[in-house]
Order: structure tokens, then C-alpha cells, then sequence
């Protein structure tokens, strides 16, 4: 058995640190060139949240792949996406996801739904850095109150992380804890948001894009959505562009033709009435 194929042992049994080791050890033995080793140190690394060697790896398996392999570099810019928004890259995260995702698109691979659904986060992401930086600009004081928050959970995880180092707790409680504090953070960063609120100024209050609002193929916001026979609705442009490019449902991948589709009169009008109501949502 090869090193690669031992690491992919390790890897399935959960065993992350030594499937890294193992996946270290065949690159510097003989696969500088294979770009499958560098992809699974990179989903390796992903598990072990250690996110810029996740980066470098992705990145290098990309450019071993190179330019003529889109469907098999797929799941490396996939890798690439997730160690970005870590990273707060939101820009380039959502480059790489999108690729990936148009990818799956076209070959009707099944990790489609997967990715709509990270970029739908990693959009989120970018929208709420946003969201921080214009109340953030608004009040100094609310500002220098999250610098703080924030300085406290850096404090936090750097605890745990020396804790899971020294060997104290395992990958599993570690994981745990810093979710637990990421969690609680994210609590009081709300309940501080809502106490600088002012009601007579709506600039205030933190402005969020519904989920139900965003088309799945584009991540725009829909105008005149369709829903198509399994119940999912898309903007009528993007999924009659699909349809005629592949035939299928983006999701399920079964066959899929535009007289199956219905407009969904109910989430047009609740759209249309929350743009009316929300005119800053053309920034999305």
C-alpha cells in the first residue's frame, strides 16, 4: 500500500493528524507532482482547521492539475473556497466556489447542492463584513465595544488551541469548544448591536437578506421566480439558461424541460414587496 493509499485510510478512520503526516511523508518521497496527494492533505488540513496550509495546498493541486483538468481540479477549488472564508478572503472564496460549483453544474456532479450552499454562506459572509464595517463607521463606540469582544475571543481560542497542543483535550473537544465560544461570542456581538440601536434611525439596525430571496444557480436576488416540479423556486432567467444548457434540475439532476415550470406568484410578490421595503438590498 503506497503512502497516498494509507492516508486515505487514516482519513476515513478519522485519524486526521496522521493521514496528514502520511500524505507529508509521500510528497516528500515521490509525489511533488501528483496533485491528488496535495488536494487530500488539503481536506486533511481543512479538518484540522488549520486553514492556510489547507490554502497552499489547494493552490498547489490546482496547479498540478492545470488548465485542461476542470472536473478533476474541482474538489480542490472547492478546498481552496472553504480555507479563504476561514480566512475572511470572502472575494476570492466566492470566485473559487463559484468555479467549483459551475463545474458541478456541468457535469451534473452531485456535489452541486453541497457548494450552493457554502456559497450562499460565503456571500453571507461578505455581506455581513460589510454590514460590520458601515455600522462599525457609524459609532466609534460600538466599534472600540466589539474590538474588545473580539480581543477576548482571540484570547479564548488561543487557550484552547495551546490546551489541544499540549495534548490536554483531543480534536473532537477542541473542535467543540471553540464552536461553543465562537457561539457565544457571536451572542453578545447581537445583543451589543441591538443595545446601539436607535429606533428613530433604521441605518442602525443591522440589515439581513432573507435566504428564501436568493436564487440557487446565481445567488442574486430572485425578481420572477419559477419552482420547478421537486418544489424549489430559481429566477426564471438563470434556470431556463440552465435548462437549455444541460437539460436537468440543477439540484436532483433529473431530466428537466421549461414547460414543467411554474411562476411563483406567492415569492414574487413577497419579493417585490421586500425590495419595496428595503431598497440598500440592490447591494447585495
Amino acid at each position: 500500500m503506497s503512502l497516498r493509499d494509507m492516508g486515505n485510510e487514516h482519513f476515513k478512520a478519522g485519524m486526521y493528524k496522521e493521514a496528514e503526516q502520511l500524505y507529508t511523508q509521500a510528497i516528500a518521497e515521490h509525489s511533488r507532482s501528483d496533485p491528488k496527494v496535495f488536494s487530500n492533505r488539503s481536506l486533511t488540513r481543512i479538518k484540522l482547521q488549520d486553514w492556510p496550509g489547507a490554502e497552499s495546498d489547494a493552490r498547489k493541486a490546482i496547479e498540478l492539475y492545470g488548465t485542461k483538468n476542470a472536473t478533476t481540479a474541482m474538489k480542490s477549488h472547492y478546498y481552496l473556497a472553504q480555507a479563504l472564508l476561514q480566512q475572511r478572503h470572502t472575494a476570492e472564496a466566492l470566485v473559487q466556489a463559484k468555479y467549483a460549483y459551475s463545474v458541478c453544474l456541468e457535469n451534473k456532479d452531485s456535489s452541486a447542492e453541497l457548494i450552493s450552499q457554502f456559497i450562499l454562506k460565503a456571500k453571507q459572509a461578505a455581506w455581513k463584513a460589510r454590514e460590520d464595517a458601515r455600522l462599525r463607521d457609524m459609532n466609534e463606540t460600538l466599534a472600540l465595544v466589539e474590538d474588545l469582544l473580539n480581543q477576548q475571543l482571540k484570547r479564548d481560542l488561543a487557550a484552547v488551541e495551546e490546551r489541544f497542543q499540549q495534548g490536554e483535550i483531543g480534536e473532537t473537544g477542541r473542535n467543540e469548544e471553540r464552536a461553543e465560544l465562537e457561539e457565544e461570542a457571536e451572542n453578545r456581538r447581537a445583543n451589543i448591536r441591538r443595545g446601539f440601536q436607535d429606533p428613530a434611525n433604521p441605518d442602525t439596525t443591522e440589515r439581513v437578506v432573507p435566504d428564501w430571496l436568493i436564487d440557487p444557480i446565481t445567488f442574486e436576488i430572485m425578481h420572477d421566480p419559477i419552482v420547478t416540479p421537486t418544489g424549489v423556486s430559481y429566477e426564471r432567467v438563470s434556470l431556463l439558461k440552465h435548462i437549455k444548457a444541460s437539460g436537468c434540475d440543477p439540484i436532483t439532476r433529473a431530466p428537466l424541460r421549461s414547460d414543467q415550470l411554474i411562476p411563483n406568484v406567492a415569492l414574487k410578490n413577497a419579493a417585490s414587496e421586500f425590495l419595496d421595503n428595503n431598497g440598500w438590498a440592490v447591494d447585495w
